[in-house]
């Protein structure tokens, strides 16, 4: 396992993955740490990352998937466990939103050999689908693509 720490942030990459490939199947893990303050990026390709059905609400979660011949990275965001009340909801769907960029910004950047060795993926859209159960918050979002992430400029 490939490690590397920064600050704020740890990346860490899981083989069979590889800072090349492969991208069928390429999953990003980003969620903060067990202290609260850092963020942990794990970059895998084991398991059905977006078929579990564990509802973790601090976490986004991207996988490389095709469609239609082209590449979408694919992400899901948990609001709620169906606890909750929709002011809470409200507020970590806003606070989502205006994270997730700056949460892409750092996996495109860690992933940078990646779009170097497959540069198609710049273009490639990113959809993150927000699920609640309630339905105004459970709704599936475009992002832009890469490109607009890989120098910050989101």
């Amino acid at each position: 396992m490939e490690k590397l720490q920064s600050g704020q942030f740890t990346v860490m990459i899981v083989p069979p993955a590889t800072s090349f490939g492969p991208v069928d199947g390429r999953k990003y893990t980003m969620k903060w740490s067990e202290e609260g303050n850092a963020q942990v990026l794990t970059i895998e390709t084991a398991n059905n990352m977006l078929g579990f059905n564990t509802n973790k609400g601090d976490q986004l979660r991207l996988e490389w998937m095709p469609k239609l011949g082209e590449y979408v990275l694919v992400g899901i965001v948990y609001m709620d466990e169906g606890h909750e009340n929709e002011e809470r909801v409200r507020n970590r769907y806003n606070q989502w939103k205006t994270s997730i960029p700056e949460m892409l910004s750092f996996i495109i950047q860690s992933d940078f050999a990646l779009f170097q060795h497959v540069p198609w993926l710049l273009d490639a859209p990113i959809l993150v689908q927000f699920n609640s159960v309630f339905e105004q918050y459970s709704k599936l979002v475009n992002f832009g693509t890469p490109r607009n992430y890989l120098f910050n400029r989101n």
